[in-house]
């Protein structure tokens, strides 16, 4: 999945009836989509309702966040960004 974690917007509030496709041409208006992943259920192949985008670069996946956050509305809910940070394990 996600290569460099700095790159990857975190997507929630995903209604499970929003096509890939849909999110897909939503989300390249601020620059290429390099992975797009819509986690599913095991049990049920139903989406979880969210989804990782990772873009080429950082300041694009920031830049995502604030230009979609607060605006996109689809199927009556409107989509949560943030940009996906991973914590490493400290040791002492």
């Amino acid at each position: 999945m996600a290569r460099n974690p700095g790159c990857t917007v975190f997507i929630g509030n995903l209604d499970d009836k929003v096509p890939e496709r849909v999110l897909y041409e939503i989300l390249i208006q601020v620059g290429r989509v390099v992975d797009l992943h819509i986690p599913r259920d095991k049990e049920t192949s139903r989406p979880k309702g969210y989804a990782f985008a990772e873009y080429e670069t950082e300041e694009i996946a920031q830049y995502a966040v604030k230009l979609f956050s607060g605006l996109v509305r689809l199927h009556n809910k409107t989509l949560r960004f943030a940009v996906r940070f991973f914590l490493l394990p400290h040791f002492t």
